[in-house]
């Protein structure tokens, strides 16, 4: 079965799928396995992704960004006072004024979103003939209330997936790395860092029982956008002092520049020294110049700062030190940044830094494993919050009393099953287990005897505990049947 996992961030979109076990990014016919999150109105057609960003420079008014935000209503003055997109709002409702196919045109949020979908499904059909018939979970930022994450579902259920779930990033980041999905028994805190275009965030969160629980998270409206405005004033303040002119009080000269620092940015990611050439930037004059990392890191030493200042007062909300994280999972476009990862690293010594994946794909790649857990239908009511056990389950067998057997990890969801093999004392004929409640076995919940049992018997205790916590529990010798 193939499964589909999207992230829609306000800068960019990504389709993972799932697939036989193995999950990865499906990459657009142009070769990106990210796609610009942009929608263009021009005289004869709407585009989207790549081709829209790349001629934003000649069609500013109509191309829209950033719309993730406008359609959370996460609308300030001062974004509509900047954008060069007309946006009004009437009843409530809000819209984009473009020009399309040479008349004036109103698209709402809804709309634009639907149109990135709809190119995201295109793609998803050159792996798959039956997108619709497959189950696709989709990402919304934590705090996204029922009403915002119908608006998401519903457009992209317009554009052709068939949404079974939604989940939140930050699960999603987990998911990705399968942090504790492994063993159920871990229990250790790790921290999901995300700094995007436009935004920063961070959560704490608790992984026990093969769950997430995120303790305290905090946002920044602080992203790439402000790293690109760091070169741009770098190489505005060298373009002024080559050609004695300030190309930064021009606004299509800055924009041009804008556009150029963005690819130093993305270059510097990966090497050392990047080349940064704008076409005709001032009356004909083409502007080159190259940047070093070193000089960008130098640059971007105050934009760091601000970035990772919400860490610290984050971990003393829920009591916790920088030692105490054990994994730190980087997601996000901007988390790419060398000099952002070196400063976390050098915040978290202890922990181990998650980059195995492209942070820009992390979170579709979550996304994509939890549709490929999925095999019933549509999951309406998906519950993010859920009922857990406060202490470990644990069980000792009489002779044995030094091994302490965890069954079930404190925080694990009701309800829940869980197997575990137990072991007797070598050359007995009879087994006698207690379960406790808690580590320190004060609390004996029952005690359960097996006889009859020999060298060879295999034997497994079960517990199942219910909706309602009433709770099951079976010692079974595979070998003879007995239980």
């Amino acid at each position: 079965m193939t499964s589909f996992g999207i992230h829609m961030g306000n800068t960019s979109v990504c389709l993972a799928v799932s697939k036989e076990g193995k999950t990865d990014v499906v990459a657009s016919p142009t070769g990106d396995r990210v796609t610009p999150a942009v929608v263009a109105f021009t005289d004869s057609e709407i585009i989207v992704g790549l081709a829209a960003k790349q001629a934003r420079l000649r069609n500013m008014s109509n191309t829209i960004i950033n719309n993730k935000n406008v359609a959370a209503g996460k609308l300030t003055q001062q974004w509509i006072d900047s954008s060069p997109v007309t946006i009004t709002q009437n009843n409530n409702r809000i819209f984009y004024e473009v020009e399309y196919k040479e008349r004036e045109w109103k698209a709402g949020p809804s709309d634009i979103l639907v149109n990135l979908y709809k190119y995201i499904h295109d793609i998803a059909e050159t792996h798959s003939s039956e997108v619709d018939q497959c189950n696709c979970v989709l990402t919304v930022p934590r705090d996204y209330n029922e009403g915002q994450r119908n608006f998401v579902r519903e457009a992209a259920s317009k554009a052709g997936f068939k949404v079974t779930q939604m989940i939140s990033e930050t699960a999603a980041a987990c998911l990705a790395y399968s942090l504790g999905q492994d063993e159920l028994s871990e229990r250790y805190h790790a921290l999901v860092f995300r700094s995007g275009g436009i935004s920063t965030s961070m959560s704490v969160v608790l992984v026990s029982g093969g769950t997430f629980s995120i303790l305290a998270s905090s946002d920044l409206e602080m992203g790439g956008d402000q790293a690109d405005e760091v070169l741009v004033q770098y190489l505005g303040a060298e373009f002024k002092q080559k050609y004695k002119e300030d190309i930064l009080v021009n606004k299509r000269g800055k924009a041009k520049l804008a556009k150029g620092a963005e690819t130093v940015k993305h270059v510097l990611s990966t090497l050392d020294t990047a080349h940064c050439f704008v076409e005709s930037l001032f009356d004909g004059m083409d502007f080159s110049s190259n940047v070093t990392r070193a000089r960008f890191d130098n640059q971007l030493s105050k934009f760091v700062i601000d970035v990772l200042a919400p860490l610290s007062s984050l971990l003393t909300s829920v009591g916790l030190t920088t030692a105490d994280i054990a994994k730190v999972v980087m997601t996000g476009g901007t988390s790419k940044i060398v000099k952002l990862q070196t400063a976390l690293r050098g915040k978290f010594p202890n922990a181990e830094v998650m980059t195995n994946y492209a942070p820009d794909e992390v979170i579709a790649i979550g996304a994509a494993v939890q549709a490929s857990y999925i095999t019933n239908e549509t999951t309406q009511n998906c519950r993010e919050k859920m009922l857990s056990i406060s202490n470990n389950i644990v069980a000792v067998v009489e002779g044995c009393e030094d091994n302490v057997i965890t069954v079930l990890p404190e925080d694990s969801t009701v309800p829940c099953k869980r197997s575990v093999p137990i072991t007797a004392p070598a050359d007995q004929e009879n087994i006698d287990l207690t379960v406790y409640w808690g580590q320190d076995k004060t609390v004996a919940l029952t005690k359960l005897s097996l006889d009859g049992i020999s060298n060879k018997s295999k034997m497994v205790l079960s517990v199942h505990i219910h909706r309602d916590a009433s709770t099951h529990l079976t010692l079974v010798d595979k070998t003879s049947g007995n239980s």
